[in-house]
């Protein structure tokens, strides 16, 4: 139970850095001496201290080191990069005992950094109920594991399960979302590389897909291309991060050339483009491609007590429960 605990506050340690550290996952650690934390820190951002190092660094008696706990939210890394192995300087300072809430999956570390420890005689602990802690760096685990970006899908949907109404030619979307869930959705572009959305969404509503009611920079505009909905070049313009537009007839520095309906021939080449995490915003069409692709790893989902008597379906949320292939569910009500 005691781990538990001390492992907790690694968690919150960690969220304290939430959208600065990509490509780096977040982490926290704590230094516990005869039960009191007498350390801690978090990686703040990719290039600064990892989380051991600022934990390590907060010691005011550093020879109480050799009689302390350290607590990491994720396996200590054992290469060289922007900054020198964490699991070499964990055993410099003769830190007898770690514990470690989650391995990391990055083939440069990998279990090397608990075996670097346990041959310099560190006692390393591993637990078991690991699922909780990988949910922190859901995004992170995407990229190393499946290779991919990792993409949340949002989208907001009435009470009688329509995301928008049957639209005249030339006519605005439906508003459903109120000013507290619009506000939660430009809080999330900032904390994602890219936001994606369809040619025909592009096309009809020329979205800002901005961060204008939160702060933070704005994500990639990513957009699947389709013959039967040119984009308006003004619109493509008027964006300060040009966009990546995928499709067959994709070309420039910033186009993948693929078959939009074939995911594998384009989600690399987003993850070698620094798209970490992507947010997926359109229409039920494009959302329920993600769905049935198995590619939503979140999704956010806000729901209004309006109803409709006829529009456009939501996406098919109940497939995702029954597959179990969702990470998160943000549901909320206005």
């Amino acid at each position: 139970m005691e781990h538990i605990k001390f492992l907790t506050r690694c968690l919150q340690l960690a969220n304290y850095a939430r959208g600065s550290t990509s490509p780096n996952p977040m982490v926290g650690a704590v230094i516990v001496h005869k039960g009191i934390i007498i350390g801690e820190g978090y990686h703040k951002r990719a290039g600064h201290a990892h989380a051991e190092v600022a934990a390590i660094q907060e010691v005011r008696d550093t020879q109480l080191l050799k009689e302390s706990i350290l607590y990491c939210s994720l396996e200590p890394c054992s290469h060289y990069g922007k900054t020198p192995p964490c699991c070499e300087l964990i055993a410099n300072y003769n830190i007898p005992h770690v514990v470690i809430a989650t391995h990391d999956p990055h083939e440069k570390v990998n279990g090397k950094g608990i075996s670097y420890m346990r041959n310099m005689g560190i006692r390393v602990e591993l637990i078991d109920k690991q699922s909780v802690y990988q949910k922190l760096n859901a995004e992170f685990l995407s990229n190393k594991i499946q290779s991919r970006p990792h993409f949340t899908l949002k989208w907001a949907e009435t009470a009688s399960g329509h995301i928008d109404g049957i639209r005249s030619e030339g006519g605005s979307a439906l508003s459903i979302s109120g000013p507290i869930a619009s506000l939660k959705t430009h809080q999330l572009r900032s904390r994602v590389d890219g936001i994606l959305i369809s040619s025909k969404t592009a096309s009809k509503d020329l979205p800002s897909l901005s961060t204008r009611h939160w702060h933070g920079c704005s994500p990639t505009p990513i957009i699947l291309l389709s013959n039967s909905h040119p984009l308006n070049s003004d619109w493509l313009n008027s964006f300060s991060e040009k966009p990546i537009i995928i499709g067959l007839d994709a070309g420039g520095t910033t186009g993948i050339k693929a078959d939009p309906k074939q995911p594998k021939q384009w989600l690399r080449p987003l993850l070698e483009r620094n798209m970490y995490h992507i947010l997926v915003e359109g229409g039920g069409t494009l959302l329920n491609f993600f769905i049935r692709q198995g590619l939503a790893d979140e999704v956010h989902r806000y729901t209004s007590k309006v109803t409709l008597h006829a529009g456009i379906a939501a996406p098919e949320y109940n497939l995702l429960l029954s597959s179990n292939r969702l990470g998160e569910d943000y549901y909320e009500r206005n």
